[in-house]
C-alpha cells in the first residue's frame, strides 16, 4: 500500500516547487524508506568521489552542501565514504525531520537545516562543493518559468569558494541545460559525464542521468565543455548532445572573435 500511495502522490504533486505539496510526499513516505529519483550510489560513488578527491585537502575536512536533499540517502553515504563536514538543507520540515532522526545519532556533525535553496542563509564562498541531485531539474515549471533556477544558481556562485565545485545530477533537459550554459560560462570549468544505465533499461520513463561538474575559475576565463559520451539512449541523448555543440561552437566563435565577453553573460 505504500508503494501505491508513493506513485499515487507523485502524479498529483502539481508543482514541485511547492513545500507543502513536498511535506504531504515524505508525510506519506514515513521517516524509514529512502526515496531516491535519478541514479543509485553504486553509479555515482566512482565519478563523483573522484571528483571530490582533487579537492580534499589534508588538513581541512572539504565543506559540501547538498542542496534540496530530500530523503535521499546521498548524504548518508557520502558521510560513510569519509566525507564528515556536510550540511544538508530543504524547505520542507517534514523531510530535515526525517533525516535528523534516522542520521543524528549514527552519523554525528552532519547537519541538516530547514532552508529555501534560493534564498540561502550562508555567507559568501562558505563551501568547497555543492552536490545537487534533481535539485535544479525540480525549479523548472511552467508557472515560475527560469526564475527559481536563475535564483538558486546565482546562490550557488555566491557560497562556492573561488576553486570549488558544482556537481549537479541532471536529467539534462533543455531548460536546464540552458540555465547550466548561461550560468557557468564565464569564469568556469564544466564537464557532462553520463551515468550507467540499468541493463533492462526499456520503458519509456527510464531516463538516464547525467552529472555536470562547474569548477569555478577566474571570471574572465572561458572554455569549451568536455563531456565522455559512449552510448546513446534515444532522444534524451541526443538532444543533450545537441545541445552541447551548440553551446560549445558559441564559446568557440566568441574566444576566436575576441568579441565583448559580457554578452555571454
Amino acid at each position: 500500500m505504500k508503494l501505491e500511495q508513493l506513485e499515487n502522490i507523485l502524479g498529483t504533486l502539481e508543482g514541485f516547487t511547492v513545500k507543502e505539496n513536498w511535506d504531504r510526499f515524505f508525510t506519506i513516505r514515513g521517516s524509514d524508506n529512502e526515496f531516491e529519483w535519478y541514479a543509485e550510489w553504486a553509479d555515482l560513488r566512482g565519478p563523483l568521489l573522484a571528483h571530490l578527491s582533487k579537492l580534499q585537502s589534508q588538513t581541512l575536512p572539504l565543506q559540501i552542501l547538498v542542496p534540496g536533499c530530500g530523503v535521499s540517502n546521498l548524504s548518508d553515504h557520502l558521510y560513510d565514504a569519509g566525507f564528515k563536514a556536510i550540511t544538508n538543507i530543504d524547505f520542507s520540515e517534514v523531510a530535515v525531520s526525517d533525516m535528523l532522526h534516522r542520521n543524528a545519532c549514527q552519523r554525528p556533525g552532519m547537519k541538516w537545516q530547514v532552508m529555501d535553496m534560493t534564498t540561502m542563509q550562508f555567507e559568501d564562498e562558505s563551501f568547497d562543493v555543492v552536490v545537487d541531485k534533481g535539485g535544479l531539474d525540480a525549479l523548472i515549471e511552467p508557472e515560475f518559468g527560469l526564475k527559481k533556477g536563475n535564483q538558486y544558481l546565482s546562490e550557488v556562485n555566491r557560497v562556492l569558494k573561488s576553486g570549488g565545485k558544482f556537481v549537479c545530477f541532471t536529467w539534462g533537459f533543455s531548460d536546464v541545460l540552458g540555465l547550466l550554459f548561461s550560468n557557468f560560462r564565464l569564469g568556469w570549468k564544466m564537464g557532462i559525464y553520463p551515468m550507467p544505465l540499468k541493463p533492462n533499461c526499456t520503458k519509456p520513463n527510464d531516463l538516464q542521468t547525467f552529472m555536470v561538474v562547474a569548477e569555478k575559475e577566474m571570471p574572465s576565463a572561458l572554455h569549451q565543455i568536455t563531456s565522455t559520451f559512449k552510448i546513446s539512449h534515444g532522444n534524451q541523448t541526443c538532444s543533450l548532445l545537441e545541445a552541447l555543440e551548440n553551446e560549445n561552437r558559441v564559446r568557440k566563435e566568441y574566444s576566436t572573435a575576441g568579441s565583448d565577453m559580457a554578452v555571454l553573460t
